[in-house]
This record gives C-alpha cells, structure tokens and sequence, in this order.
C-alpha cells in the first residue's frame, strides 16, 4: 500500500470531507503533491481505507470493520433467464430487476415464493410486460398486485413502472443497489405482501452491517417514495444502527 495509507487510518472515529483528509496529507507530509489527490483518494475508497457513507461524508475503515459493496450472486434460473431475455430485447432501456427470495438474506422469517419484479421505464412498461409474455407465464402488471395471493407457485413476474432518480448499484446495470432495496422495503406493495414489517429492523439493521451503505442517497430516494419520516423513525427507535450522516461515531 502506498506511503500516505496512513493517513485515512489516523483520521480517527469520526466522519470527515475530502478536504479533511487532503488537509491532513498536507500536515503530515509537507511536500505532498496536492495534484495527485484525486488519484490518492480514489485509492484509498477503493482499496476499504475510506468508505463513503454520504454526500461528502466519509468514515475511515479497518481491515476488521471494512463492507462490501452489495451485489445478487445466487439469481435463480428463471431470474436468469428473464434478465438474459430483457437484456436481448431492451438492452439499452433502463430497468432493473430483483426477485423476493434475494430479501431472504436479509429477513428471519424468509419466504418460499419466488416473485421477479422488472421495473421499467414508464414508457415502456406496456412493451416489456408483452415481451414477456411472449415467453413466460404467469406475468402481470403490477395494477394487478391485489391478486398476487391467488398466484402461489413460483416465478410470477410483475411488471412495474420505474421509480425516477432511483440510487443505481454501480456494478450491476440492471441489479438493485442496497439503498433501494432498502427504502422499497417499505414503498413497494409486493414486499409489503411477503415480508412482515415487524421484521423490517432486523432485515435493515442486516443491511446496514454486511453491506456499505451511502445514507445520503438512501434517504433522497426515501424522499422521493414518501418514506423517509419512517425509515429515520425505525431507525432511531428500533434498530442499533448509527447513521453517520447525524454525526454519529464510526468506532
């Protein structure tokens, strides 16, 4: 690792900007480069020393405490085979999938039914939901989610509207991020249906500590779902997690 690795290490317990640790380059080595900060502190994100928790609030991390950044790596066949097909037909719209036994990671109570869920942009959602049904069934539109019990074998695919301005996992162009997970725990009427909401603290405080989380994009998009009052509210009141963006200590 570079010389200047110690730096983020000694940056203590607290939160701190970017300019806290350019600053604290300059202190501890007085001929540094500030031209090469950018690269340094790319670095120092991408190898676990900092990790981003907010707009411009970051944390430094220990071998020990360091997360990593969520991504699906079991997706069932049929998931598969959705994503490969979308991905062959609408390769360069913008959608995302996920499916309810990926929740299962997070939930004590887990759920045996199996339901895809393709968010498409809203002007296409009447296109993919025919695709689809060209070569998969059951399939329906999400308008149609107060029937969903009727459907108890596996691999119903729903079909939905995209939500706008969405926080994207940055190694998965069709994948959830954790951050949207997270808030559509509480938005979207199909999670409702198959998780219970007295297991939402455990499933997000799950959330919060296996995976890097970035609070400030989370809770813009809680914003813009409307459930940002209920998240903080859970948060505070219900779970042990500490929410650096409130100024709380890493360590």
């Amino acid at each position: 690792m570079m010389k200047y690795a110690t730096v983020p290490n000694n940056m203590g317990c607290g939160t701190f900007r970017r300019k806290d640790v350019l600053d604290a380059l300059l202190e501890e080595y007085p001929d540094y480069n500030a031209g090469s900060f950018n690269r340094h502190f790319s670095r120092f994100v991408s190898s676990g020393l900092i990790e981003n928790v907010g707009k411009d609030v970051y944390i430094s991390v220990s071998g020990k405490t360091a997360k990593e950044t969520y991504s699906y790596r079991s997706p069932s066949r049929q998931f598969s085979g959705v994503l490969s097909f979308l991905d062959s037909e609408f390769g360069l719209a913008d959608f995302l999938m996920y499916e309810t036994v990926q929740l299962n990671e997070f939930f004590n109570h887990q759920t045996a039914q199996n339901i895809i869920v393709v968010s498409a942009e809203k002007m296409l959602v009447d296109a993919v939901f025919e695709k689809l049904r060209e070569k998969f069934r059951p399939v329906m539109l999400s308008s149609g989610l107060d029937d969903i019990r009727r459907y108890t074998e596996n691999g119903l695919v729903i079909v939905e509207k995209l939500s706008s301005r969405y926080p994207k996992n940055r190694t998965d162009k069709h994948g959830y991020s954790i951050e949207k997970l997270m808030v559509d725990i509480f938005a979207e009427k199909t999670m409702r249906l198959l998780f219970s909401p007295g297991d939402y603290p455990s499933a997000v405080e799950n959330m919060f500590r296996k995976y890097k989380v970035n609070e400030t994009s989370m809770f813009n998009y809680a914003k813009i779902r409307r459930k940002d009052a209920d998240i903080r509210s859970m948060l505070r009141n219900e779970t042990a997690v500490k929410l650096y963006t409130d100024g709380k200590k890493a360590c």
